[in-house]
């Protein structure tokens, strides 16, 4: 696609609002050195670029009806088989919509990507795919993923399967419904502030945000490079241990999959949780949007495992309190980077970039009219911490999250798991259109305060079911030391089968 050529007028007015007073007096000169530069880009355009993700032709789906998606989990439903063997061979998969999946639409919970079909499969699809797993449809998440409740995306609200008019949790919030409703095996989420354990935690499913890197994030919409995480939803423990052997390993394109050691998750799935020192975590019960049920039932879960001849103790990380923070001065900053002003992916990695992706958002970037309360939030905040200060505290976050990293692992070294519950509260009701932003932004945000801060700090956390409070699911999240998902596994089935 050639770049067009500038005319004086247009130098002029561009040297202008760069406050270039030297340019503009000079504005024939500067155009003509200009166009002469813009060949480089008929250059780039000559050299081939390489085949990254594999794809294929358009594939046929259908949009199901109210009727026999009466919880909004699917954005599609489609058939797309894997291997005809393999270790998920048989299994019915669940997409999460901001994964790509070539031949089929992929809107990311927006209108702006309304129409976009990638070229190729993203990664984790490919290896599933060669496991045998057929693709069953792509799960409907929050809007471009920036939302824990369930009532952002375009195409409408996804409810609760327990409890119709209350929110499933998010953004991966189709790919849990789809697990409890029986219309999938396995489900892939994608997590930057806990979009994987929130909604597993409010739906009642089993959800894995692993080491940061241990599962390769090419070929998926970021919200931030720092914080990216993919991995498996499933019913239980030993499925979601099985479906994170496939999906681990490096890729040789993810620049996140720095040291990458991928370990055998289904070896000692059974071998129960004797001799395992657990921590409970006292800062992660008790808080602003706590209720007294979940933090019961939580802890009572996690010193059951004493029975089974684990030490179980509380720990405390004063830090945890903070780490909403940090994950929040980073998130803002990088999401509306990220997203809202480079197309989608940012710059300075050596990563795989979706030009196809790039080029819809970039054609579409005055489409703004159906974003969410949350979504222009961030991009107020983002512009004005900007327009002040510029990346400093961007950068300031980034830093102090090592201090944040530093007291975790001083406690891991004293604990092989630390226990919060994974969401304070059990699911909200969906939030009333009428009630205006400020609610909107709170159903957005009030379950995150456990799951943030290991999105930053990059410890793998699994969230387990524990039991209900008023019919409704109760999550507790493991948290463990870096690429040590097969004890997060080990302790999560011991709790799964007590």
């Amino acid at each position: 696609m050639t770049v067009p050529k500038p005319t004086t007028a247009d130098i002029s007015a561009l040297a202008q609002e760069l406050g270039y007073p030297a340019v503009a007096e000079a504005a024939k000169e500067y155009t003509a050195m200009i166009t002469g530069m813009l060949g480089i880009y008929d250059a780039v355009e000559a050299v081939p670029e390489p085949a990254v993700l594999p794809g294929r032709g358009a594939v046929a789906y259908r949009v199901p009806s109210a009727e026999e998606d009466p919880h909004h989990a699917w954005e599609v439903r489609a058939s797309i088989p894997g291997a005809a063997a393999g270790p998920l061979a048989g299994v019915r998969l669940g997409v999460k919509d901001s994964i790509m999946v070539s031949g089929l639409p992929m809107a990311n919970g927006s209108d702006v990507l309304a129409g976009f079909v990638p070229a190729g499969d993203a990664t984790v699809v490919t290896r599933a795919l060669e496991a045998g797993a057929e693709i069953v449809g792509k799960t409907t998440n929050e809007y471009f993923c920036m939302s824990g409740g369930s009532h952002t995306a375009y195409s409408g609200p996804v409810h609760n399967p327990h409890r119709i008019g209350t929110s499933s949790g998010g953004s991966s919030s189709g790919s849990a419904v789809a697990l409890v409703t029986g219309q999938a095996d396995m489900t892939l989420g994608a997590d930057q502030a806990g979009s994987i354990r929130m909604p597993a935690s409010w739906s009642g499913v089993v959800g894995l945000k692993p080491t940061y890197g241990l599962v390769p994030y090419t070929g998926i919409a970021p919200l931030d490079g720092f914080f990216d995480h993919v991995g498996p939803m499933t019913r239980t423990v030993a499925d979601n241990a099985r479906f994170l052997t496939v999906l681990a390993g490096p890729d040789g394109i993810d620049p996140r999959q720095s040291g990458v050691r991928a370990g055998d998750y289904l070896g000692a799935l059974d071998h129960g949780v004797r001799g395992l020192r657990v921590g409970i975590l006292r800062e992660g019960f008790g808080g602003p949007d706590a209720e007294a049920a979940v933090d019961h039932t939580v802890r009572a879960a996690a010193e059951s495992l004493r029975d089974l001849g684990a030490v179980v103790e509380d720990v405390s990380v004063p830090l945890h309190a903070l780490g909403p923070a940090l994950w929040t001065a980073i998130a803002i900053e990088g999401m509306a980077e990220t997203v809202l002003r480079n197309q989608g992916f940012a710059f300075g990695r050596a990563d795989h970039y979706p030009v196809d992706m790039m080029r819809h958002l970039f054609d579409r970037r005055d489409t703004v009219a159906g974003r969410p309360a949350n979504v222009m939030l961030f991009t107020l905040v983002g512009r004005y911490v900007d327009a002040h200060q510029g990346r400093l505290n961007y950068a300031k976050a980034i830093n102090r999250t090592r201090t944040l990293r530093a007291a975790y692992d001083e406690a891991l070294q004293r604990y092989d798991v630390l226990v919060t519950p994974t969401t304070p509260q059990t699911a909200r009701p969906l939030p009333d259109p009428a009630a205006g932003p400020g609610a909107s932004v709170q159903a957005a945000i009030e379950m995150s305060a456990n799951t943030t801060p290991f999105n930053i700090t990059h410890h793998p956390a699994l969230s387990v079911p524990c039991g209900t409070a008023e019919g409704l699911p109760v999550g507790l999240q493991l948290v463990g030391r870096h690429f040590d998902e097969a004890t997060l596994y080990r302790v999560g089935r011991a709790l799964e089968q007590a």
